[in-house]
């Protein structure tokens, strides 16, 4: 009819609406500009009655036991800026090394990021980091919380976007780091291990190169920039100017 409506009812709890609310793309586009109420209220089927009594948890794709799929190695330093994946293709072993200014959490992190974008089947993902194996396993279906650090939090949220789109099956093993044992896995983590932290070192880049590196993955504000590296503000504003993803947004503030 092309009238208003005055009220929008949602079949939400009060936190989910609040969680979509300040996550989803889908309903700030669908409720911008709507001048009404917005309201909880489950429809009187008996479904949705069931539903409010027992809590219906989606059904995790994160295993116990070792899938059918690949197996990859991941592994990171925080001295070299290297994130390396190792994998064995019908007997060859393969490799992959990105490149993250972070720590050694963070640039593994950004290798299990990598995992997950490319290899869309059922896999297998050994890391010798019981930090990342933990986060790895409890992050899909969990509920992110704004936390101080911007860099951190924007890796968290691009690992928890990947895990919760994902519909294939994948498993975690943690394993201990520099072990003589033979084996496959050991094989695979001693790969992934060199590879990351070599016997030689690459020189450490300048804090201007650190800074639009990091800049070219999480697209920090000039102010951020200027925050977290101690750059002049012309050239933190140089940087995010600089950067053709960024092109089209607000203007920089001329702070300084």
């Amino acid at each position: 009819t092309g009238t208003e409506l005055d009220i929008i009812y949602l079949p939400l709890t009060k936190d989910h609406l609040s969680w979509c609310e300040a996550n989803s793309l889908e309903l700030q586009i669908a409720l911008e500009n709507f001048k009404g109420q917005i309201l909880i209220h489950y429809p009187s089927h008996k479904l949705f009655s069931f539903h409010k009594e027992i809590n219906i948890i989606p059904r995790s794709l994160s295993k116990e036991v070792p899938v059918e799929g690949p197996t990859l190695f991941t592994d990171g330093s925080g001295r070299t800026g290297k994130a390396a994946i190792v994998w064995c293709d019908k007997g060859e072993w393969k490799h992959q090394v990105h490149h993250m200014v972070g720590s050694p959490h963070l640039v593994e992190i950004y290798a299990v990021i990598q995992v997950f974008r490319q290899w869309e089947m059922p896999l297998n993902l050994v890391t010798d980091s019981r930090y990342v194996a933990s986060v790895v396993r409890r992050l899909e279906r969990a509920w992110l919380k704004e936390i101080d650090s911007e860099p951190v939090f924007l890796m968290f949220k691009q690992l928890w976007d990947l895990l919760n789109r994902r519909v294939s099956l994948y498993y975690v093993l943690h394993v201990r780091s520099h072990t003589s044992l033979p084996g496959f896995i050991s094989e695979g983590n001693a790969r992934a291990d060199r590879l990351a932290a070599p016997a030689w070192t690459v020189p450490v880049p300048d804090v201007s190169t650190q800074a639009r590196l990091s800049h070219e993955f999480f697209h920090q504000s000039a102010r951020t920039l200027h925050q977290q590296f101690g750059l002049t503000w012309n050239t933190a504003r140089s940087i995010v100017q600089m950067c053709p993803d960024c092109q089209g947004l607000a203007p920089i503030p001329q702070t300084g």
